[in-house]
């Protein structure tokens, strides 16, 4: 868990908060996020695809206004660490290979370090999701 705040971090909360109020945009963010983790076997990513997921999960299901039981705290910090993950140019360029997701992983950690409560109750309202369906 990651306590320190990142570089830019602030410059991407800030973007985000921006961002929250534009559902077609976070659907693009979303989207671009879910390319680049499939695209992307770097060690660095492999080590944060969980929560990488996860969050992408969570925003989506809070468009589709399936899941609300969120705040809008989470929701910024959500937002700004997909879009430092999706964002070529940061800290440490992507494209150096191996070590441009440091400083991405640095902010999902960060991230999720905040809103770690809230994620738990994210997951346990997925698991309790997939075990009430009936296929």
């Amino acid at each position: 868990m990651s306590e320190h705040k990142p570089a830019r971090y602030d410059a991407f909360r800030r973007r985000a908060e921006r961002l929250i109020d534009s559902p077609h945009r976070i659907q693009k963010l979303l989207g671009q996020a879910a390319r680049k983790l499939a695209n992307n076997g770097s060690k660095g990513v492999l080590e944060a695809r969980d929560e990488l997921q996860t969050a992408i999960s969570l925003l989506a299901a809070w468009l589709k206004r399936d899941y609300t039981d969120v705040s809008t705290k989470t929701l910024i910090s959500l937002v700004a660490a997909v879009l430092y993950f999706v964002v070529p140019i940061d800290v440490i360029p992507d494209f150096l290979l191996g070590w441009g997701f440091i400083d991405d992983m640095a902010v999902i950690a960060y991230s999720f370090s905040q809103i770690r409560e809230e994620m738990t109750r994210y997951s346990e309202w997925v698991q309790k999701q997939n075990s009430d369906d009936p296929d």
